[in-house]
């Protein structure tokens, strides 16, 4: 399942403004998050700000988010 908004396509969503649209969809950020093969804690931990989402999965999580912009969307 994908997010139930669409990615940002030049400035990266805030962990508030992804809760927001998470509440808008109607859509419980630990469903999904069990759907797409992550924890209910790391997606929480990552919108929260204790990871950061730098490296490895937790970076891939930003991504699919919309809280990082992946790399080809940065260099065009």
């Amino acid at each position: 399942m994908d997010v139930p908004y669409p990615l940002p396509r030049r400035e990266p969503y805030s962990p508030e403004k992804i809760k927001q649209l998470f509440q808008a969809a109607g859509v419980p950020v630990s469903a999904w998050a069990e759907s797409n093969g992550y924890t209910r804690r790391d997606v929480y931990m990552l919108l929260n700000g204790q990871f950061k989402g730098k490296y490895g999965r937790m970076h891939e999580l930003a991504i699919k988010l919309g809280m990082k912009l992946p790399v080809d969307r940065i260099a065009a």
